[in-house]
């Protein structure tokens, strides 16, 4: 059960933190683009998000699983982990706290076909990608 768990752990944090490197990809193509056809490009690929989303969702799903799996409680992964896996674990609220903020930041700007809400999606994914490569040393560091 352990291995299954880790291997979908390993497909969620591809998911996740894959989408935060394909954002920053898409933004810095989106650069040079008229504004009208920025907003359409966005328009189209903020479907990507939602790899994100589920990519987080089946990380912590599996996360809590493996915890329970290998240590029967949370307390006892807190303390094999250390001082790393509670960096971890608080890296993942702000993560989650992102993408749920990023959520209502797209849903806005589709139904405003742009606006101000599109404004600030640049800024908040330069945020949720370093906070994502946080997330995985700090984990490599609790587990290694």
């Amino acid at each position: 059960m352990s291995d299954t768990l880790l291997i979908f752990h390993f497909l969620g944090l591809a998911l996740a933190v894959g989408t935060g490197f394909a954002s920053i990809r898409l933004g810095l193509a989106m650069a040079d683009l008229p504004p009208n056809e920025r907003t359409t490009f966005f328009l189209r690929v903020s479907a990507l998000g939602k790899n994100g989303s589920w990519g987080l969702l089946i990380l912590i799903v599996t996360g809590v699983g493996l915890m329970f799996t290998k240590y029967g409680a949370v307390h006892e992964a807190m303390a094999v982990g250390g001082p790393a896996f509670h960096a971890k674990l608080t890296l993942v609220l702000v993560q989650t706290g992102l993408v749920g903020y990023m959520q209502v930041l797209t849903k806005r700007a589709r139904e405003a076909q742009g606006g101000p809400a599109m404004a600030k999606i640049p800024q908040v994914g330069r945020i949720m990608l370093p906070v994502g490569v946080g997330i995985v040393i700090a984990a490599v560091l609790a587990f290694h």
